[in-house]
């Protein structure tokens, strides 16, 4: 049975909805939540990708996009991560 969004983002984590999205989002599994949109039209070409961040706001969408463009928008909302997952130390300019 799907899940609603506000019922996931009881977890306090950021949710990643959108299709094909799990392996662009596993630097960050610890911190982030990928969800499989369910639609009332599911024979649809649209493929929107939305960052929601854990207070239900949203962060980043995106139409279809790339997996280096969602890459990049987990980087800007959660931190680098090294190749274990693990965040990387920030350092100011």
């Amino acid at each position: 049975m799907p899940a609603q969004l506000h019922e996931v983002l009881r977890e306090g984590k950021f949710v990643l909805v959108g299709r094909e999205v799990a392996a662009a989002a596993e630097p960050w599994a610890g911190r982030v939540v990928t969800a499989f949109p369910v639609t009332a039209f599911p024979a649809t070409s649209l493929r929107p990708t939305l960052l929601v961040r854990p207070d239900g706001y949203a962060a980043w969408a995106a139409e279809d996009p790339h997996p280096d463009e969602v890459r990049k928008a987990l980087t800007r909302w959660l931190g680098e991560t090294d190749r274990q997952g693990r965040q990387r130390a920030f350092r100011p300019c």
